[in-house]
């Protein structure tokens, strides 16, 4: 596992665990989860960007 894969499940998880113990947080959870999902889906690009080059 990559790491960004792992610091995507920890952003998420984050924003999940703040989301039940701090409802007053939304905000700041769904960044934390957009973070998280977005570290996921979209972070061994650069590998595939140099690869070409």
């Amino acid at each position: 596992m990559e790491s960004h894969h792992k610091w995507g499940i920890a952003f998420i998880a984050a924003g999940l665990a703040l989301e039940i113990l701090f409802p007053v947080l939304l905000v700041f959870d769904t960044i934390l989860i957009v973070v998280g999902i977005a570290l996921i889906l979209f972070g061994g690009r650069e590998k595939k960007i140099e690869g070409v080059s």
